[in-house]
């Protein structure tokens, strides 16, 4: 069993007022997640979840919506929780500079004295695979923000599959690193397509019955996308994702 928390689920713009990109995902080898944005431990605290069971972050990209949460997350694992296990991030080239630059301006003290756990870094090949923890990830590069280094995730683990677009214009990449995946996250940014590096509900509708996956939850969702996307549910064949929704994949 293999259980997806959704601690987040708008855009960098917090529409109606949710939280930023971040998934919870407990399997049988532990407890990860999949992007930490701003917002991602006010989410933890509501929930009640323990942010040391978290053995390793995968980063879709690095934009400030989707890793903000990270200095949080390290300032309470460093003096709250006092955590002496291991941490690793896994995320595309650049993460470990981009990470070390949001601490440091964060929370300057805190490579002046040295985490008190071990902190790992793992890159993606993009486009690759890569094992992290016993999981394949696998990458392809998003249509998104090149400085980002932005990419679309895909996790196979336990028999299981996992895919997640992270934040991405159209491509049909999308559907070759989606295929048969068990549960697909996909964003939905726009209502009508607009920006090229985001997905809209127009075409998500379009193209949905080329995905060939067992369920498929519409997120990163805006002011405008999201009451078309929750409208069009039905049509589509999607979930409309929503903070604190839990998905059991079997």
């Amino acid at each position: 069993m293999i259980q997806l928390t959704i601690l987040g689920s708008a855009d960098a713009f917090n529409g109606t007022g949710r939280g930023n990109s971040c998934y919870l995902v407990e399997d049988p080898g532990g407890t990860y997640a999949v992007d930490f944005g701003p917002t991602a431990m006010v989410a933890c605290r509501r929930l009640g979840f323990d942010p040391t069971r978290l053995d390793a972050i995968y980063l879709t990209h690095l934009h400030g919506d989707h890793i903000g949460g990270i200095a949080q997350l390290f300032i309470d694992q460093q003096y709250h929780a006092r955590r002496d296990r291991p941490l690793i991030i896994a995320g595309p080239p650049g993460t470990e500079g981009r990470i070390a630059s949001l601490i440091d301006v964060s929370y300057p003290s805190v490579p002046r004295e040295g985490l008190r756990f071990p902190l790992i870094f793992k890159r993606y090949t993009v486009p690759g695979q890569v094992e992290v923890l016993g999981r394949k990830v696998s990458t392809i590069r998003a249509r998104h923000d090149s400085a980002a280094i932005a990419t679309s995730l895909r996790i196979d683990a336990h028999g299981r599959a996992l895919a997640f677009s992270g934040d991405t214009g159209w491509q049909d990449d999308l559907l070759k690193l989606s295929d048969g995946a068990h549960l697909f996250v996909c964003e939905c940014s726009n209502a009508d397509p607009g920006f090229w590096g985001h997905l809209s509900v127009t075409e998500i509708a379009a193209r949905r019955a080329d995905f060939q996956v067992g369920r498929m939850v519409l997120t990163h969702l805006s002011e405008a996308s999201r009451p078309q996307a929750t409208a069009r549910a039905h049509e589509m064949n999607v979930d409309i994702a929503d903070d604190g929704l839990v998905f059991h994949v079997s």
